[in-house]
Formats: C-alpha cells, sequence, structure tokens
C-alpha cells in the first residue's frame, strides 16, 4: 500500500525543525504575552487602523461543463485525481448544475500590520484562478466559496508551494478522498480535485436529512506534521454554506439579509451576514511572521488579527447583523463579549443553526470552532464605537485560566480582570429602504433530531494524553495504515472523549458528520444549551470526559479525528476512522487509500 512517506517526490518532505519568519503580536487593555524565543518581535501595534476585510466570493469558472482553465484536462485527469464518488454519484445529486473552480496554494504578501508601520507581510496563501487558467495573488484569508445545498462543486487545488499540503474543508459532509485527509496531500507542482457534493446524509427512509445543512465552514491546510506551521503562515479560509431553509428565513426577514436580493442568489450576496477569523501572531522586526517548529505545544501571539488584519475597525449600521465567529488560531482560546456587556444572540454552534437562538453576554470559541452571532446594533446611536473583546486570559500553551465551565458560561459577572479589544464597531444610521431582521430568541430556525441511546450500535472510548513528550490517543501515535474505529455504514455509535493529559486541553474535531453531547462526566451534568445540538469541535478541559453520539451515512472512509491544537495533531494526537459496509469493534487495516 502506497503511503505518505513513499509517496514524498525527492525533496518534498518535512523540514527540520527551526524558526521561521512569518509574523504576530499585540499590546492593549491586558496585554498579550509572547514566549521568550520571540524576544525583539514587535510589541506595539496601533489600533483601529486596518479596515475590517470583506472578502467577495469568486464565481465559477463554468457550471456544467469543463472550464477552459483546466487546460483540457477532465475532472480527475490530475495527479491525485477526483474522488470517485463523481463518477458514481446518484442522480438525485443534481450533478447536472456542477460549479467548477480551480485554486492554488501559493506564496505571496499581505498588509496584516496597520499602515502607519510600513510594513509587509509573506504569507501562504490561496489564490482564485482567473478564466485563462493564470491564478492571482494569494491572499490570507483565503477566498470565500459559498456553496448552495444540492449544488455539486469541484475544486481543482494546485500546490505551487515546495511543501505538501491538503485542503480540508471543515464542516463539510464530504468523500474521503476531498474531505483533506493528512495523508492524502497534493504535493509540490501537483493538483488534487476536490469534490465536494453538497449532499446531505439521508435518513433511513431514504430523504435527504435537512437538518444537518451545514452553514458555517472553513478550511485550511492538513497535511501531516504541517498543518500548524502552513496555518500560521496564512493557509485557512471561509465557505458558507446556505439551503432553501436558510434563505426563506432571509426572505421572510427573520435572519440578517437584503430580502429579493440575499435570499436569491446563487452565489449568497449578504452585506450583513459576515465571518470574523481570529487570528493570533508573533511578528519579526521585519514584519514577517515568527513561528517555532520546534515547539510542539501551540503557538501563541501577542498580535490578534481579524480577517488576517491586525485590531481593525468596522462601520455597521445601526441594525442587525449575524457574524459568523471562526476560531481560527492553532492554539488560542477566547471568550467573547461587547465591551458594553450588553446582549447578544448565539444562533449556532460550529456548522450548525440552533432549533432557536440563545441570548448571551459571551461565548467561549476555541481553535477549530465557529459561532454563529446576531448582534443588534440599531440599540445604538450613529457615531456610537462599541467594542469587540476577549475576556479570557491564556499566558501558555496549556491553555486558558478558569475552567470549562466558566468558559461556556452565557453571561458575565463583574467586571472581567483580563480585557483585550480585538474589533471596533463604527455605528451610523441604517438604510431605511431595508428592513432590520426580526430575529429573537424565540424565533424557529434550524430542526434538530437527537440521536437516542437505543439506536446506538457500538461504544467506544479514546483518551486524549501526553507521551514522551509528544501527544497520543490511547497511548498510540498517528498511523496512516491503521483505523482506529471502524463504524458500519448507516450506524450510530457513542464514543467518550477523555482527556487524560493533565492541566492542557484539547479541542476535539471529528470529520464527515456532526456529533451530538450527551454527558459531561466530569460533572455529570447534561450540555450547556449551546451543545445540545450537533457540533464538529467538542472542548475538553483539564482532566475531563465527555460522551457523545453519532450517525455515519453516505461515505466510506477513511477520515480523521484529532485535538485541533494543530501543534498537538501534528505531533501525532490523531487517529482515523474508516466507514465500512460491515463494522468492526478493533481496529483493522485501512482498506483505501487516495495518494
Amino acid at each position: 500500500m502506497q503511503t505518505r512517506r513513499n509517496l514524498l517526490k525527492s525533496g518534498a518532505g518535512v523540514a527540520a525543525g527551526s524558526v521561521f519568519h512569518i509574523g504576530s503580536t499585540a499590546h492593549a487593555d491586558s496585554p498579550l504575552k509572547v514566549d521568550s524565543q520571540f524576544e525583539g518581535s514587535i510589541q506595539n501595534v496601533p489600533r483601529w487602523e486596518n479596515v475590517l476585510p470583506v472578502p467577495s466570493p469568486p464565481r465559477p469558472l463554468s457550471v456544467q461543463q469543463i472550464p477552459p482553465a483546466y487546460g483540457g484536462k477532465a475532472v480527475g485527469n490530475v495527479f491525485h485525481g477526483v474522488a470517485p464518488e463523481y463518477l458514481t454519484a446518484p442522480a438525485d445529486w443534481n450533478m447536472q448544475n456542477t460549479q467548477f473552480y480551480a485554486m492554488a496554494a501559493k506564496a505571496g504578501e499581505a498588509r496584516i500590520l496597520p499602515p502607519s508601520m510600513g510594513l509587509t507581510t509573506p504569507i501562504w496563501g490561496y489564490a482564485i484562478a482567473r478564466p485563462d487558467g493564470t491564478f492571482g495573488p494569494a491572499i490570507s484569508p483565503g477566498p470565500q466559496f459559498r456553496f448552495k445545498g444540492g449544488t455539486p462543486v469541484v475544486v481543482r487545488t494546485t500546490n505551487q508551494l515546495p511543501e505538501e499540503i491538503s485542503t480540508h474543508l471543515h464542516g463539510g459532509h464530504w468523500p474521503s478522498h476531498s474531505d483533506g485527509h493528512a495523508s492524502f496531500l497534493v504535493l509540490p507542482g501537483e493538483s488534487r480535485d476536490y469534490f465536494y457534493p453538497n449532499v446531505l446524509p439521508r435518513r433511513k427512509d431514504g430523504s435527504f436529512d435537512f437538518t444537518e445543512s451545514p452553514s458555517s465552514m472553513w478550511y485550511h491546510d492538513h497535511a501531516a506534521d504541517l498543518t500548524a506551521s502552513h496555518v500560521a503562515r496564512g493557509m485557512a479560509g471561509t465557505t458558507v454554506g446556505f439551503d432553501s431553509l436558510e434563505l426563506d428565513l432571509i426572505k421572510r426577514n427573520v435572519l440578517p439579509g437584503i430580502p429579493g436580493q440575499s435570499d436569491e442568489n446563487t452565489i449568497y450576496n449578504n452585506p450583513y451576514d459576515l465571518f470574523l477569523a481570529l487570528g493570533d501572531k508573533v511578528f519579526h522586526p521585519s514584519g514577517a511572521i515568527w513561528y517555532d517548529t520546534n515547539n510542539n505545544n501551540g503557538y501563541l501571539g501577542n498580535v490578534e488579527t481579524i480577517n488576517g488584519a491586525a485590531y481593525p475597525r468596522f462601520t455597521v449600521e445601526a441594525r442587525k447583523y449575524r457574524f459568523r465567529f471562526l476560531g481560527a488560531s492553532t492554539a488560542r482560546h477566547r471568550r467573547i463579549r461587547l465591551s458594553d456587556n450588553s446582549q447578544m444572540l448565539r444562533i449556532g454552534n460550529d456548522a450548525w443553526l440552533f432549533p432557536k437562538g440563545q441570548t448571551v453576554q459571551a461565548f467561549g470559541i476555541s481553535p477549530g470552532k465557529r459561532v454563529d452571532v446576531i448582534i443588534d446594533f440599531s440599540r445604538y446611536k450613529p457615531g456610537t464605537q462599541v467594542f469587540l473583546e476577549n475576556i479570557l486570559e491564556q499566558t501558555n500553551e496549556r491553555g486558558p485560566e478558569g475552567s470549562l465551565e466558566q468558559i461556556e458560561r452565557p453571561d458575565v459577572a463583574g467586571t472581567p480582570a483580563f480585557i483585550h479589544q480585538l474589533l471596533r464597531f463604527d455605528v451610523v444610521a441604517a438604510n431605511p429602504a431595508i428592513p432590520n431582521a426580526s430575529i429573537n430568541a424565540q424565533s424557529e430556525l434550524r430542526p434538530h433530531e437527537p440521536l437516542a441511546a437505543s439506536e446506538v450500535e457500538i461504544r467506544r472510548s479514546f483518551r486524549f494524553e501526553r507521551k514522551n513528550g509528544h501527544w497520543a490517543i490511547n497511548g498510540m501515535f498517528y498511523d496512516e495504515r491503521i483505523a482506529n474505529a471502524v463504524p458500519r455504514l448507516g450506524s450510530v455509535e457513542e464514543w467518550t472523549l477523555e482527556n487524560s493529559s493533565g492541566g492542557w486541553w484539547h479541542p476535539i474535531h471529528i470529520h464527515l458528520e456532526s456529533h451530538q453531547q450527551v454527558v459531561n462526566l466530569t460533572t455529570g451534568a447534561r450540555p450547556l444549551y449551546q451543545n445540545s445540538f450537533k457540533q464538529d469541535v467538542t472542548m475538553l478541559g483539564p482532566n475531563s470526559a465527555i460522551v457523545i453520539r453519532m450517525r455515519f451515512r453516505t461515505f466510506l472512509g477513511p477520515f480523521m479525528f484529532h485535538c485541533h491544537n494543530n501543534e498537538h495533531e501534528d505531533v501525532e494526537m490523531m487517529f482515523q476512522f474508516e466507514v465500512a459496509e460491515s463494522g468492526s469493534r478493533r481496529a483493522l487495516p485501512v482498506s483505501r487509500f487516495f495518494a
């Protein structure tokens, strides 16, 4: 069987540990600390000079027919091929409307630091293809894809970098070949056709399960051993998913948007719905990002960024906005609130909307997580400035101060001991021609179907622990040849996720399917409201254990699950599961490998 190691071309292997320049810093109200190996890094970054970057979605190169930008090569006629499902898809996957894109992973430069500093930052990012097949400049975050449920997409991804990559579109339901498996690589100079059918899993009666329709997704590099350094360099982007249910909520003026525009356009044009990708970096005095590849515990920057800009400002109308927060850091956790401690309406966790919203003053967000929130700026007079703040201190790679239960509380009592401002909102008058959204805590959003204990076929336990200075699961390291779990296609399983690594925190991400929390074994408590439905990242605080359930549908494996502290997964806190026609209670050799 071909493996990652024997697939690599000469010279394409993993580089030895080093400190290289790639970028970050911060200071403010409560300053962010920087590790000693970054002594001499930029410490004082002006606030509110940058304007928040808002990405424009790329348009497909073609629909239904192979675009000229593919250079006459049919889908799959590239070095790393295409998912078998592209050729065997059922008729009701709506294949005749397939959209075609092309993207390259490449080096570039970005203005992350404020203009007054006069510095540019070398990045590794993503570039979208022009109609003639040439690529634009690399940007970070990368192009924001917008996928409509039921509309298949092919993204031909070319690697123009000197190291292997693997693009994981996090939060979706994808074939194994296209899922960004850590060992299904795109070698330097080669391409892979990522096929995203945007199809929902089916219920037992064969109908599509629309309760599983994803909304807030993101993509990032996932190459084995290289994920953290690649993400730190800038290899991440966002993706909006939408379906008829969400479009109808806009049409009925429940969710923010422009009725007659945001609910009709297949690209989803909505100025009142934005991703906020939260990152942190250390910057060398030259403006380059500073990162230590010898540190396998976690990377903490001392400069906060949002959508690739340090401490930006954003002009908002006095109306409701939908913000899709993304924990895009490799290791930093945050607890987010508004500077006046006013209420927000949380409407989703990771990729999925709640049945109804949850009124909160703050929310926790770990690496890899998404939090969907409505902020109503109509309560402020034009000319008001409101700040987005992180009130969770984290001074080392182990994790944040406080307990998981404290961080996930929806209220804020008293004045936080730590306050670090991230973004300034400048409120202006609302456009009177566009009605304000009507959403409130009683608005019905997406239905939820719980997984019952009676449906569970197999129960498994996974311990996330430290071993010989590295990171392990059940005492073992990642092995691309072994399926550590083999669920039966269509089955429900119950997994216990246990943190046995002492004072370390681990956000656990499971690919392919949403999962549902059942109970916190540490406290004996049922999940809090925000964790009572679907998610794809479960946070494990120190010495905690949480039981989850999931149903495995549509696609055969293998797929990954791992700690989403990217440094931890790179030093082997990662397993894989292979969904198969016949399940197994024990680990088995992987039967499929998509080189």
